[in-house]
């Protein structure tokens, strides 16, 4: 589920930051004639140096147009929608000119900044995916920036009040009140046993808390591997759950994964590799990892096991589990453009004003620029209290020794 960087050049030689984007096909009647594919790596070079620069400060993407004509034309539909996706605004003139010469097109981004009206609500960073998820009923749902700065201000919430006097990490809400706890109760004694008949008929449903997978590929490991990242952290990140791989979804009957394209060892393997390495991010004092357990019941046709119905069991997880690293650059000229760690995303997203952390400067000065709504690289400007003229706050900062006379 990574995404690929692909090639954004950093020019060095320019006071301002300037990402080379290369060649981008440009006008809708071109774009609509590009293959899938480099429509695909087009837009997606766009928007990852668009990102990179509206978290840096702002600058310029210069990108030469692969048609080969130079009368003027207009970017294309799907790029203006990756455009609008990472602002999540309609108003693009508000971060995002563009200028012509020739072949070259430059577009001058401006620098991330959260409307005034709505910045405590909005993510100090731009993001073209969080790569976070929910459950939803009985979806899978990947929330966006505003979502997942909700999310994590949540998180962040219920450690503060969960917190136990001697710091130990907050307890684990494992059901909700609005949740079937039957239901559950069914699982895990499905989870519990050992063996079950062919074409067994479950007796719950897919919900918030409950997911059937069913599979038509020899692949297993392979399809395991690529669904992991997608339903176990947002089992994690809800209340916990089961992912049942080996059930119909529609007839909730247990099918099994035949034994002959099964190794358990191997596929249990996967599993617990896929897991290890979901980024997670703590916002309490643990250091604990996503817990889980992976259960194999043998599945008889007659007397004989023909399959297996592999379960996993997700514990709901304190803070947030990422299916890896967010969508999110920044970009300097030592290193380049860059993908931010989960960690460091987190840290960006939730970063408190440097104006209401305290501290000496708090204490002496006034914050005359709030940075609530500014992105991570920009830094508060402080005025001396009670001083109006340029004179005083010159004698302030560089204060002056009077010289003896006798000397």
């Amino acid at each position: 589920m990574s995404t690929e960087l692909y090639s954004l050049v950093v020019q060095t030689s320019h006071p301002d930051l300037v990402i080379d984007a290369g060649v981008v096909t440009l006008g809708e009647e071109n774009r609509k004639k590009l293959d899938a594919m480099r429509r695909r790596e087009e837009k997606l070079r766009l928007a990852q140096a668009s990102c990179a620069l509206l978290n840096s400060g702002g600058g310029v993407i210069k990108m030469e147009m692969a048609n080969k004509d130079e009368h003027p034309v207009e970017l294309g539909l799907d790029l203006e929608k990756s455009l609008r996706e990472l602002i999540q605004s309609s108003d693009l003139q508000a971060f995002f000119e563009t200028k012509q010469q020739g072949r070259q097109l430059y577009i001058f981004v401006k620098s991330w900044n959260c409307s005034p009206e709505d910045g405590s609500t909005k993510p100090r960073i731009c993001s073209l995916s969080s790569s976070l998820y929910r459950r939803s009923e009985t979806s899978v749902l990947p929330l966006d920036s505003r979502e997942a700065f909700s999310f994590l201000k949540k998180k962040k919430s219920s450690v503060k009040c969960s917190l136990m006097e001697n710091g130990a990490p907050p307890r684990k809400n494992l059901r909700a009140e609005c949740q079937d706890i039957s239901e559950l109760d069914r699982a895990l004694k499905i989870f519990q046993r050992e063996r079950i008949d062919y074409g067994h008929k479950l007796a719950f449903s897919e919900s918030t808390s409950i997911e059937f997978k069913q599979f038509s590929t020899k692949c297993i490991q392979e399809y395991v591997a690529r669904i992991i990242p997608e339903y176990i952290p947002a089992f994690a990140n809800t209340r916990g759950g089961y992912l049942f791989i080996g059930v119909d979804d529609k007839s909730k009957k247990v099918l099994g994964c035949k034994t002959e394209l099964v190794d358990r060892d191997s596929l249990e393997t996967v599993i617990a590799e896929a897991i290890s390495k979901l980024p997670i991010v703590h916002l309490c004092s643990s250091e604990a990892g996503v817990s889980f357990r992976t259960k194999f019941i043998d599945v008889y046709q007659e007397k004989n096991v023909c399959s297996y119905l592999c379960a996993i069991k997700v514990e709901p997880f304190c803070c947030a589990v990422f299916s890896e690293a967010p969508k999110s650059w920044m970009v300097n000229k030592e290193k380049g453009v860059y993908r931010l760690t989960a960690k460091e995303w987190v840290g960006m997203m939730m970063d408190a004003d440097p104006g209401e952390k305290g501290g000496i400067l708090s204490e002496d000065f006034e914050c005359q620029l709030s940075l609530s709504t500014s992105p991570p690289c920009c830094r508060p400007v402080y005025s001396r209290k009670g001083l109006e003229h340029k004179a005083n706050l010159q004698q302030c900062l560089f204060p002056v020794q009077k010289i003896s006379a006798k000397q």
